[in-house]
């Protein structure tokens, strides 16, 4: 029977501009009556470019994407010249999922900031956003050119040959992050990740470093947990989900993983217990279903095992293993 596949989902993180509208004081606006000063503020002076900029970041701190595209487009009008405009309407654009926008205001930040790092960087993030990884490494290798110790300049590059299937230099852009900085910890997590993958022990090391600078990351520690579960150290397995539970009590993939490591060792009674949790939190869990069946069936329940079987198969009619589950139990 198979246990959860584990899915990541690439996450790589948009630097979305997080620049200060002045020192925290018992005297500072909240965000309402900041928006409203800025807007006062503008009926007598319309055209300040800078208190434009001011009212596009308030707006994107209540994710008015588009009030904030059309601010931050206000401020260009008036200061045409000003890099930092054109770069949060870079990151405005991303956050609405408009790439070609995105890089068409880096590009401009580009002409008027030849050689900025920061605006290198976002442009080879876009690029790899957009699958353009040929770009997407010209644009970084171009970050590491004018700045060869610029740690997130790995990290993205060893994304990029990671998609590109060249694990080799993947890993080697891996390390080269944490060689720069030994805390960094998206890389060994994927580091771990590409080892777990392999079913590779290496992958423990990196896993547990990863969990260890970032204690309530469920992903690194689902991979640990899973790693050690394909290697069989199921007591370890075991430890990891369970504090994975003690983060977020309700992860399905927890649930269900610790319902089959438990079928596995004969406890089909527990087994059946967290494959029910994981359903109650997700009742198109095929896998769960199916598995939930699967301990029916190895208990000698055929009647509830058929149930489960089914119930898969509504879910998912091509669910392979309730269907061999079906033919197993003469159904």
């Amino acid at each position: 029977m198979n246990k959860s596949n584990f899915l990541i989902t690439i996450m790589l993180g948009v630097l979305l501009c997080a620049v200060g509208c002045g020192n925290n004081t018992q005297e500072e606006q909240t965000d309402t009556d900041m928006l409203a000063l800025i807007d006062a503020k503008l009926k007598k002076e319309p055209k300040d470019a800078t208190l434009h900029y001011q009212r596009a970041l308030e707006l994107l701190n209540r994710d008015r994407i588009n009030d904030a595209i059309s601010s931050v487009n206000a401020a260009i009008k008036y200061d045409e010249d000003n890099v930092d405009y054109y770069i949060l309407l870079a990151d405005l654009h991303l956050r609405n999922g408009d790439l070609k926008a995105s890089y068409g205001a880096l590009q401009q930040a580009l002409e008027l900031k030849p050689g900025s790092v920061d605006v290198y960087s976002k442009l080879g993030e876009i690029s790899f956003l957009s699958r353009d990884y040929d770009r997407a490494t010209d644009n970084i290798k171009k970050v590491i050119e004018i700045d060869p110790n610029n740690v997130k300049a790995y990290f993205m590059m060893g994304f990029v040959y990671k998609e590109t299937s060249d694990s080799i230099n993947a890993v080697r852009n891996f390390r080269k992050a944490i060689e720069i900085d030994t805390e960094y910890a998206d890389a060994y997590e994927e580091l771990g990740l590409m080892y777990a993958n392999k079913k590779n022990r290496l992958g423990i090391e990196y896993l547990t470093t990863a969990v260890n600078l970032r204690p309530n990351n469920t992903i690194a520690r689902y991979a640990l947990a899973l790693l050690y579960q394909d290697l069989e150290n199921y007591t370890a397995a075991v430890e990891e989900y369970n504090k994975i539970l003690l983060i977020d009590s309700l992860n399905v993939n927890a649930l269900n993983n610790l319902g089959y490591v438990n079928l596995l060792n004969g406890n089909y009674d527990e087994a059946i217990n967290f494959f029910d949790k994981a359903i109650m939190q997700n009742q198109y869990f095929v896998e769960a279903v199916d598995n939930k069946g699967y301990a029916y069936e190895l208990k000698g329940d055929y009647a509830k095992a058929e149930e489960c079987y089914k119930a898969a198969l509504a879910i998912d009619v091509n669910y392979e293993n309730s269907k061999q589950g079906l033919k197993r139990i003469g159904k």
